[in-house]
């Protein structure tokens, strides 16, 4: 399979186009890299914006930020839930393979919040 470049900014278009959710998109210029199949990230970003979505009926927030070193792409959904549903320990292996790096915060009470890191 050939490497195709992957536009973040792009594909978080793509797929919020796609959602009929409350979404807040800022996103950075400039957040490409190459990979051989984007599926399993669009995966895991709707996977993502679901388990945001369950959590909170208001705007979730996603911010795609170019940094020195990598990409980060943040997701945040301000909620009232002290407890959470569990979330899928795929997701890390499925951005193994773009080399990037999944980690999650929930306030409890206040807000949760994923972001993937991706190096340049």
């Amino acid at each position: 399979m050939t490497e195709k470049t992957i536009d973040l900014k792009q594909l978080l278009y793509l797929i919020s186009d796609q959602k009929e959710l409350d979404i807040n998109l800022n996103l950075d210029e400039g957040c490409t890299f190459e990979a051989d199949d984007p599926k399993p990230l669009v995966k895991v970003i709707n996977y993502l914006l679901n388990y945001m979505a369950q959590l909170t009926a208001q705007t979730i927030e996603i911010s795609l930020d170019l940094l020195p070193e990598q990409f980060r792409l943040s997701f945040l959904a301000y909620t009232t839930a002290e407890t959470l549903p569990e979330i899928s320990g795929n997701l890390q292996n499925a951005l193994d393979m773009y080399q990037a790096v999944f980690q999650f915060h929930h306030e409890k009470g206040r807000y949760v919040k994923a972001s993937v890191s991706f190096q340049k």
